[in-house]
């Protein structure tokens, strides 16, 4: 027996949109750089740093404010807000491994994130502390000059800053708790170096061009 209209509209509706709803891509924002970019965790997934008009596995990035990021998601624009880092991927917040190539220089950087914010970084094993410059503590929001003033010596020589603990550092699909780290009263660094307080908490290995941090139970 043929279905009225109404029937019949509904129930194409529902056959319709039901696929479309069951693939819906999972995407959330966990940190973002207001203007610029934001890092997005998709499907569950390592966070993945994508700039303003850039596209990243169909996912891309329209607008990003401190309170979040616009998405154009498979063609559908979403307003996204800035979760937590923990909540966002589950249990493999604090496990799992890294790994990280070198560029033409031997230098290994890599995208993460401090607090939740995003950050550029490069490996330094040289540098005790993992170090920030004054204009990326302010940028993430960190109150640095409640921190223990202090004077280290860099390559650059004798420098003041603040000592502090920072609550979270993540690289990839892992995150440090309680990283001691310096905020340097410069504005020289032009990304933040990731230093031993969080590499020993790695196990390091070296093959070529390859870096891989394997985190230590």
């Amino acid at each position: 027996m043929a279905l009225p209209g109404a029937a019949w509209r509904h129930a194409v509706g529902g056959v319709l949109l039901l696929p479309a709803l069951c693939l819906a891509t999972d995407v959330r924002v966990v940190a973002v750089t207001p203007g610029r970019s934001a890092d997005v965790v998709i499907e569950r997934g390592a966070p993945v740093t994508i700039e303003v008009g850039e596209t990243v596995e169909g996912v891309k990035l329209l607008r990003a404010d401190a309170l979040g990021a616009v998405l154009s998601v498979d063609g559908i624009t979403k307003t996204l807000p800035l979760v937590g880092d923990r909540a966002s991927v589950g249990d493999t917040a604090t496990s799992g491994s890294v790994t990280l190539v070198a560029d033409a220089r031997g230098q290994f950087f890599t995208s993460g994130t401090v607090n939740g914010r995003s950050m550029h970084f490069v490996v330094d094993t040289g540098a005790t502390l993992t170090t920030l410059s004054r204009a990326d503590a302010r940028r993430i929001g960190l109150d640095f000059r409640r921190g223990t003033p202090i004077r280290t010596t860099t390559a650059n020589g004798v420098v003041n800053g603040w000592r502090m603990s920072l609550d979270s550092v993540r690289v990839g699909d892992t995150t440090v708790r309680d990283v001691d780290a310096i905020v340097v009263d410069n504005d020289t660094l032009p990304v933040g170096l990731l230093g031993m307080s969080f590499l020993d908490r790695f196990d390091m290995h070296r093959q070529g061009s390859t870096l891989v941090l394997r985190r230590r139970r």
